[in-house]
């Protein structure tokens, strides 16, 4: 190559500016590219995180719908009982919808019926004592007719079970008997306080569950399908919740069980519960 073919130093100059200048461009573009991506990842991942949240949500929401459905013939928010001729019979009442709230205004019973509500937990020792004590005697009172007896099952002892939520698988049990097969109620009731576990237990598994309910004469495949699924779990939480906070119900420490009410007015000691009941009836 002779002198005259070699470019000039502004043809280099030149040239070196125009690499320059393709390089700035090439890199501009890159980091547009990355910018882009990057923001376009971002928005997707936005995207995709806001549907899972709602999918969720929706999911929650309709579970709760659905869990927090309360059992039929319990209107009041428990399973009452009637008597007549020596026989007690349950009273049939349509279920509270997910977004209702039971009623505690009684489904029947003249003015001249003594109404006992008993607000339970069927992992409650005390209720335990109250039942084997006092049972037979309100049983008796109702079976002449002069006694109206509401049940209703509450969960407030899960934190002495070794957190196996037995009060409240307990509870669901309750509520999926009085559902399908209210006729059973009290016997099923007497088959968890005669087997109640110690607390400081794991309490009972489901199958023991199961099994109690059967003894008690509970043996509709529904009740069974109902206990597997737990199908009032909501509504056990949703009635306790409105149960423990509400004022009437309140003793010296807050809210216990088994807490008596004898028409509309709470029994400060168990110990009365009778004289109380005999003193309300004349």
């Amino acid at each position: 190559m002779t002198n005259n073919d070699r470019p000039s130093k502004n043809e280099r100059r030149a040239h070196a500016r125009d690499v320059a200048r393709q390089r700035a461009e090439a890199e501009r573009r890159r980091k547009r590219r990355n910018k882009w991506f990057l923001q376009g990842g971002i928005g997707l991942g936005i995207i995709a995180v806001a549907a899972i949240v709602a999918i969720v949500v929706v999911n929650v929401n309709n579970a709760n719908t659905v869990s927090a459905t309360g059992p039929a013939n319990m209107a009041t928010g428990a399973i009452q009982f009637t008597g007549k001729d020596g026989k007690i019979t349950p009273v049939e009442t349509g279920a509270v919808s997910a977004n209702g709230t039971a009623t505690p205004i009684p489904t029947t019973g003249p003015d001249s019926t003594v109404q006992v509500t008993e607000y339970i937990d069927w992992a409650c020792p005390i209720c335990k004592q109250f039942e084997a004590a006092y049972a037979d005697q309100i049983l008796d009172k109702v079976k002449s007719g002069d006694v109206t007896l509401a049940v209703q099952p509450v969960s407030i002892l899960d934190r002495n079970y070794r957190n196996s939520r037995y009060a409240s698988r307990a509870a669901n049990a309750a509520m999926c008997v009085a559902n399908y097969q209210p006729d059973k109620f009290l016997d099923v009731q007497t088959q968890f306080y005669d087997n109640q576990p110690e607390e400081g237990t794991s309490g009972l598994t489901n199958a023991q569950i199961a099994d109690l309910v059967k003894k008690g004469g509970a043996t509709s495949s529904k009740v069974s399908e109902c206990l597997s699924t737990e199908q009032f779990k909501g509504w056990v939480t949703k009635s306790t919740d409105t149960v423990v906070s509400d004022p009437a119900l309140q003793g010296a420490s807050g809210f216990g069980t088994p807490t008596v009410v004898v028409d509309g007015k709470k029994v400060d000691n168990l110990t009365d519960v009778i004289t109380t009941i005999d003193a309300a009836a004349k």
